[in-house]
Formats: C-alpha cells, sequence, structure tokens
C-alpha cells in the first residue's frame, strides 16, 4: 500500500497528522518527470537535514517525564492520544544507523502544501543539533590522559634516584637529591653501607655534570664498590673518585681495576685504607701495568708487606702514566722497599712519590738514595718514618747533589741526628744547579752549625724552606761528646757574650776565622760594627741590643785606644777562656 493510500484511509485523522522523525516519503512514479535529488531538496525545510545513505542519523529523544525507552518512536494511531505527553520530550543526541534503502513516494502535485498546516509549524519548530565533526578532548576518558598528566621529564635524575629507591626500599637521602646536579659531590661518613650505594650509582651512571665524588668511609664494601665501578664504566665525565675506608676487599679491587680498562676519563682514584694485602696488591699491580689514563693512584693505610711491596715494584717501574703514587703507612719493610725502590728507579714519569712509614731501614734507604741518583722525572719525595739512619742521609745527601730535579724532600722522623741533617743542608747549599725548594726533617734535632747553612742557603733562595726538630746544644754524634755546649733553654738569663764563648768553642774557632778576614794587618782588633757583621756572618742566635750592649764593654779601653776597637787576641787563649766560660756558669748557676 502506498503513502496516499494510507492517508486516504485515516479518514478525518488526517488533519491532525503527524509524521514520524524515521518515516520518510516513498519513491516518486516514473511518469513525474523528477528525479529523486530534486524531490528531496524540495521536500526538505531549513531546518531538516536528511541524512545520506551511507550513514543516516537517529534521532534519540528522552522523555522528560517517563522511562527512556530504547527504540526510536514510530508513528502509530493510538500516539494521537499522547501527543501532548511527546511535547515533553527532548532531543539529545543523534545516533548512526546502518544504510536501509527507503523508498519515497510523494505527491508531487501538492508539493510543499502537501502537509498540513500544523505539520508544517511542528517541523519548522523541530531543531535537529549539529554534530561535531571533530571530538573534542573532554569526550575521551583513557588511561593514556592520566599518565600523560602526572609524568614529567625530570632531567636532574632526582625522581629516577626515588623510584630506585622504592623498589630497593631504601628511605632517599636529601643531602643526595639537593646536590644531585653539582660538579663536586662529598658524602664522607654518611653511613651508607652497599644498597644506598648502589642507588646512588645507578642514578650517576646517566649525569654529565658531576666531575668529583667522594665517597669516604661509608663502608660500601665489594658490592657497593661494584657498583661504583659499573656506574665509571659508563661515566667518563667524573674525573675524581674517593672511595677510602670503605672495607672494598678483593671483591671491589677488582672491580676498579676492570673499570680502570675501560674508562677513559679518571685521572684521580683514591682507595686508600681498605685493608688490601698482598692477593689484592697482585690485581691491582696488573691494572698498574695496563693503565692507560689514571694519574694520581692513593694506596695509603693498607695492609701491603713485604710480598705485595715485590709484587708492585715491577708494575711501578712498567707504569708510564702516573703522576703522583701514595704508597705510605703500610708494611713493605725491607725486600718491599727495596723492590719499590727499584721501579721507581725504572720510572720514567713518576714526579711526586710518598713511601712513609713503611718501615725500610737502612736497607731499604740506601735503595732509595740509589734510585733517586738515576732518576731524572722524581720532583717529589716523602720517605718520613722508615727508621733511616746518619748513613742513609749521607747518602741521599750525594743524591740531591746529582740529582738537580728534587724540589721538595721530606726525612722527618728518623734517626738522622744533627750530623745527617748538616749533610744534607751541606749537600743543598753547595749543589749551584740545585733547585731545592724544601725541606723537611720534622722532629730531627739539629744544631747551630745547621742553622748556619740554612742562612746561606735562604741568602742565596730566599723561598726556601726548612723543617726541623729541636735545636741542641751541641751534637748529638759520638764526636760531639766531650764538648761544650750552647744552652738552648730560653729561661735560664745569659750573658750574650758568653754564648759567643761557647760558640767559639763548639765550632772550633769559626767566630775566630770570621773575625781574622776583618782584620787584614793581624792587630787582633776590630771596630764594634764588624765584630756585630762577624756575629751576623755566623748566624748564630743572639739579642742584638744585648750583644751591642756587651761589645761596648769589649772596647779596650787602655790609654791611646781612642779609636775604640775590639781586641780579640784574648780569645786564642783557650785557657783563659776556659776559665773565664766556668767562672760564667757558676754565677748563672747561683742566680738561678
Amino acid at each position: 500500500m502506498t503513502g496516499g493510500e494510507k492517508m486516504q484511509d485515516s479518514g478525518t485523522q488526517s488533519e491532525n497528522l503527524q509524521i514520524p522523525l524515521e518515516s520518510v516519503p516513498e519513491e516518486p512514479d516514473e511518469d513525474s518527470g523528477q528525479n529523486l535529488t530534486t524531490l528531496q531538496r524540495e521536500v526538505s525545510t531549513p531546518n531538516v537535514r536528511i541524512p545520506s545513505q551511507s550513514a543516516r542519523a537517529t534521532l534519540v529523544r528522552t522523555p522528560a517525564t517517563r522511562e527512556k525507552t530504547t527504540s526510536p518512536l514510530v508513528f502509530h494511531e493510538e500516539d494521537e492520544e499522547k501527543k501532548d505527553e511527546e511535547k515533553n520530550i527532548l532531543i539529545t543526541e543523534i545516533k548512526p544507523t546502518e544504510y536501509q534503502e527507503v523508498q519515497f513516494e510523494v505527491d508531487v502535485e501538492q508539493g510543499e502544501d502537501s502537509f498540513s498546516e500544523e505539520e508544517s509549524v511542528e517541523l519548522k519548530d523541530l531543531v535537529v543539533e549539529p554534530v561535531e565533526a571533530e571530538p573534542k578532548e573532554e569526550d575521551y576518558d583513557t588511561d593514556l590522559e592520566i599518565e600523560e598528566e602526572a609524568f614529567v621529564h625530570d632531567t636532574s635524575g632526582r625522581s629516577h634516584y626515588t623510584k630506585i629507591c622504592n623498589q630497593l626500599g631504601l628511605v632517599p637521602i636529601n643531602y643526595f637529591m639537593r646536590h644531585i646536579q653539582d660538579t663536586e659531590l662529598a658524602m664522607r661518613y654518611h653511613g651508607l653501607g652497599p644498597s644506598a650505594a648502589r642507588a646512588i650509582a645507578l642514578v650517576l651512571k646517566d649525569t654529565i655534570t658531576l666531575e668529583k665524588l667522594d665517597l669516604r668511609g661509608n663502608w660500601i664494601e665489594g658490592e657497593g664498590g661494584e657498583a661504583v665501578a659499573r656506574m665509571l664504566e659508563e661515566n667518563d665525565y667524573v674525573t675524581d673518585v674517593c672511595l677510602a675506608d670503605n672495607r672494598l676487599g678483593l671483591m671491589g679491587a677488582q672491580s676498579l681495576c676492570r673499570m680502570l680498562n675501560t674508562n677513559a676519563g679518571l685521572r684521580r682514584l683514591d682507595i686508600s685504607d681498605n685493608g688490601f694485602g698482598t692477593v689484592e696488591a697482585a690485581v691491582i699491580a696488573q691494572a698498574l701495568e695496563t693503565n692507560k689514563y689514571l694519574k694520581v693512584l692513593n694506596l695509603s693505610h693498607n695492609r701491603f708487606d713485604e710480598q705485595a711491596g715485590e709484587i708492585l715494584g715491577p708494575a711501578i717501574g712498567a707504569n708510564d702514566i702516573l703522576d703522583v703514587l701514595d704508597l705510605s703507612w703500610n708494611c713493605l719493610r725491607q725486600k718491599g722497599a727495596i723492590s719499590v725502590a727499584k721501579g721507581i728507579k725504572e720510572n720514567v714519569r713518576l714526579k711526586k712519590c710518598s713511601l712513609a712509614w713503611n718501615g725500610f731501614g737502612p736497607e731499604g734507604g740506601a735503595a732509595i738514595a740509589d734510585a733517586l741518583m738515576t732518576n731524572n722525572s722524581l720532583q717529589e719525595i716523602d720517605i718520613s718514618g722508615n727508621r733511616l739512619s746518619a748513613d742513609v742521609a749521607i747518602k741521599v745527601a750525594k743524591a740531591i747533589m746529582s740529582n738537580d730535579n728534587i724540589r721538595i724532600l721530606k726525612m722527618g722522623n728518623n734517626l738522622l741526628t744533627t750530623a745527617g741533617a748538616i749533610a744534607l743542608a751541606k749537600a743543598i747549599n753547595e749543589s749551584e744547579s740545585s733547585e731545592m725548594e724544601e725541606l723537611d726533617l720534622t722532629d730531627v734535632p739539629v744544631e747551630f752549625e745547621f742553622l748556619r747553612i740554612i742562612e746561606d742557603i735562604k741568602a742565596k733562595r730566599p723561598n726556601f724552606k726548612v723543617v726541623h726538630g729541636p735545636i741542641l746544644r751541641v751534637g748529638n754524634t759520638t764526636e760531639d761528646l766531650g764538648k761544650p755546649a750552647i744552652d738552648p733553654n730560653p729561661r735560664r738569663k745569659k750573658d750574650p757574650i758568653m754564648v759567643l764563648d761557647q760558640h767559639i768553642v763548639v765550632n772550633d774557632f769559626r767566630l775566630l776565622d770570621i773575625l781574622k778576614r776583618y782584620d787584614p794587618d793581624n792587630s787582633m782588633t776590630l771596630e764594634p760594627q764588624q765584630f756585630l757583621a762577624a756575629c751576623e756572618e755566623l748566624a748564630i742566635p743572639y739579642d742584638r741590643a744585648k750583644v751591642e750592649e756587651a761589645v761596648k764593654g769589649l772596647v779596650d779601653q787602655k790609654p791611646g785606644n781612642d779609636q775604640g776597637r775590639i781586641y780579640f787576641g784574648n780569645f786564642f787563649d783557650q785557657d783563659k777562656l776556659q776559665e773565664h766560660i766556668k767562672k760564667y756558669q757558676e754565677k748563672t748557676d747561683n742566680e738561678t
């Protein structure tokens, strides 16, 4: 049945007919002379859009006063009675439906007048909401948006460090997070342990700002040492690392030495005070032989014994990259010292070496002196606290005279005696080509002869520095036994002239030799100023004001001595001089 026949059967109800939203006219007759496109354009109203055949839209209407229906509203005759209720229906959205072939049948003759006035008004009042061509962001509700809002790219590594700590069950260290981007990171004695060191290493392997890392005294043990070593294998920006006092053990030593074969950026490594022994020495020796980049290595305060010294010695000789090596505070002793000294002798690059407090003894000291005779690269050496004797000091003095490159020599806390100290001072003073800048003889006693030589050295080199022990009244060698001495005790009141007299006895008339140079005519007399100049040349300690006052008393008061010259001929009479000294000592003893 066609659409026209349905309208005729409806009788009087056609006047109030409402066209359902889903029903459309069927196809026109063939003799209508109009195509389908023209008819659709004529039937459409300005406020109604005919959906395309590929994707038609269905209007879903939601009632305001009753439950929502799931099926589209379809026209029936009994719907006429409920039209008042249908006016409250809200058009909320348009949903696409599958393509269905629909046949149109339109009364062409009627055209726009084919609908009743009421129907036209209802169609005109009908407003179809437009469909957005592009979806809005609020239409999406996915997990991707949540991750995108929560994730923020952190280049500092703080979030990465926090995540690693959560995985390892650790509490993040605030100090590390604050300084994570610094060029120097010092975390000494923070109690890190292996796990915390591992977390720090995992973060630092990607940093490009860190240059110096100091983890001294954190007891990270072998596991932490391995983590730091792996970090350094991937990070070439770090140039200075300190892992001292961390109980690294064999595992840590192996990991760090393996790292040295691949890392091209590390220049300074401090692994002191880690309890390394003979086994670790073999691993370190292999790394020293193959080292290509490391410049400074600190192995002090470990447990290297004589056997370890014998292992390290050839490796030191084979290394041509290191500039600084510290083996102080170990137990190398005689055989180990001789092996290390031989390595230093063969080394052509080492500039600074510390071998202090290793118990070398005279044999080891002699080997060091022999090494200094031929090594032309070494500029600073420290052999303090090695039980060295005066004979070793004399051998080292000979080496200094032939080696012009030594700038700093440290031999303190040894049994050098005053004779050894004087031998070293003479060698420096007599070597015109020597470039010695500092002589350290800490706790080594000296006498006035040593001080006089040092004054001569300072006259030539004003920047020369010397450190020595107490000043003795007389030398502490067998040759000095029985000689009158000068009491250096400042609490005892002394006549400065008597100090000069005692000094003449101790130093074998050196003052008299100086006085003779100021007396070319052998008159045994000097002017007071010449006498003071002789005292200054001798470089003995005295109070100048008191000496000037005493010199006035030495002026010959005999008639005819109008020039006020000092007669020193009595100084050659030792019997009178000794008697004079004895009387003065008795006098001063009674006063005290």
